[in-house]
């Protein structure tokens, strides 16, 4: 017998010091460490689709994981109750399964640097063509060696996601007490990842196209693993519902948003989604209604809602059929092309991807936002090719140090919880590569690289516009 009550786990990296004698208030603690972060508030100035808008009823990043948050806890009560039918969920942990897949809905994009997907575009290239020319002196031999424990490392920012970052951020980024961040429950960590491999995977046999941790969390993720008694590289059952949730929002929100911009209308929507449909599959039924014409009264009310609705129920429907596979973790998406609407998903992201981001407001943006990131990580590569000795007489103010007064002033512009996640990092490779000097330095330019990465990611858009733009001496910033 599955028995889905053993995903509701309350443990945390580190005990807390609040007695709470219901399991759900571990969980709604976890919603207030979420929620009441400087990491979530960010979110409101990073875009969905388009940055820098002054619309505020365009979505922004904390808007549409509201959303995201929404539709999981609909999902996530509705599948609570069908396992409690089948009695393989206790009724005492419905409401915690919703709690769970809220905080992860609401922490899904929480990793997103500023400008979005071509943020992280421009940071994983800028780790393809400049690692070399970013390394201290004395660590440029070990690129020559494909084994090298250098070449390895550096697959976290050649393969940088928000994904991972988000992850970082929760369990790393937030010391405001010790080194354990926010401190969530294991649920709602496990409950993120929605890829279950690490960086530098790719030419193993993977089954996901994406890393959802780094290597910096790597140990914390095995020991999670363990702990709970799943296996490594298996989805935790509850994260295909926050993932359908988040499918199903920006779909429709991307739509509404370039309806709002006036880049597309009901109408041109309408005709592009038919005449994709029936190009993908013009031999299948379409499975949902098409508003004629004059029937139309808006696309939230004639669309959004009742297409969302149809997929909702697929994704319940769904996860009742493959709920031992869910149980595993080995199943496919809730909703994919494999069902009717996962295909009518597809074909609106079709529709957004040939209409909306590629319009001339969105691409503007993303050429901005690509110069921007690159800019600032070229700026900050002084900093990377520091050697050790001078970096740490840099940061810790010990000892008379010489000729970097560029880069102090970059260093100071760096927040003290990213500075303060690095010591702490720092310190476990000082006791773990006591007696091998080569892996400790290979392993702080890592940590180093890291807190560079940390500090621009978590950057909102305005202020990566204008740190570049002061950076680059073109306007001051006050």
């Amino acid at each position: 017998m599955r028995d889905y009550n053993r995903f509701i786990v309350t443990q945390r990296m580190r005990k807390s010091s609040v007695q709470r004698s219901r399991i759900i208030d571990q969980f709604y603690s976890d919603r207030s460490r979420i929620i009441y972060s400087s990491s979530f508030r960010r979110l409101q100035q990073k875009a969905q689709v388009f940055s820098l808008e002054p619309n505020s009823s365009v979505r922004t990043r904390l808007t549409h994981s509201l959303e995201v948050a929404d539709l999981g806890r609909t999902l996530a009560n509705q599948i609570g109750f069908a396992l409690k039918n089948d009695k393989l969920l206790t009724e005492n942990n419905i409401l915690a399964l919703v709690s769970i897949v809220e905080n992860a809905c609401l922490l899904h994009d929480i990793g997103n640097p500023p400008f979005g997907h071509f943020g992280e575009t421009a940071i994983r290239e800028w780790a393809d063509d400049s690692i070399r020319d970013s390394l201290p002196e004395t660590l440029k031999s070990e690129l020559d060696n494909d084994e090298s424990l250098l070449n390895l490392l550096i697959n976290d920012f050649k393969e940088f996601d928000g994904n991972p970052q988000g992850f970082r951020i929760v369990t790393k980024l937030h010391p405001d007490y010790d080194e354990y961040s926010l401190n969530l429950t294991f649920s709602t960590l496990l409950c993120i990842i929605k890829y279950p491999r690490t960086t530098g995977e790719k030419d193993k046999e993977v089954r996901f196209k994406k890393a959802g941790y780094f290597q910096t969390e790597q140990d914390l993720v095995n020991s999670i693993y363990e702990s709970v008694g799943i296996e490594n590289n298996n989805r935790y059952p509850f994260v295909y519902i926050m993932e359908a949730a988040d499918d199903i929002a920006y779909c429709m929100s991307d739509i509404a948003d370039g309806i709002e911009k006036g880049i597309i209308t009901e109408k041109a929507f309408l005709d592009a989604f038919r005449k994709e449909w029936d190009k993908r599959y013009k031999d299948m039924k379409l499975p949902v209604k098409l508003p004629k014409d004059g029937e139309l009264k808006g696309f939230k009310r004639d669309i959004s809602i009742p297409w969302s609705l149809k997929a909702m129920k697929e994704a319940v429907d769904c996860f009742k059929t493959f709920k031992d596979e869910i149980y595993e973790g080995t199943a496919d998406s809730l909703i994919s092309k494999s069902n009717d609407m996962g295909k009518v998903l597809d074909t609106i992201k079709s529709v957004s991807r040939s209409i909306l981001y590629t319009s001339f407001k969105a691409e503007s943006i993303e050429i901005t936002g690509y110069a921007v990131i690159t800019g600032i990580l070229n700026k900050y590569r002084c900093i990377l090719k520091m050697e050790y000795e001078d970096f740490y007489k840099l940061i810790t103010n010990e000892g008379a140090i010489k000729g970097f007064d560029f880069e102090k002033r970059l260093l100071h512009r760096i927040g003290k919880r990213y500075i303060e996640a690095y010591n702490f990092e720092l310190e476990k490779i000082k006791v773990n590569d006591k007696d091998n000097e080569r892996d400790f330095l290979i392993k702080e330019w890592w940590l180093r690289a890291h807190l560079i990465i940390d500090h621009i990611s978590g950057m909102t858009d305005e202020f990566a516009l204008e740190t570049y733009q002061m950076l680059e001496g073109i306007q001051l910033m006050r």
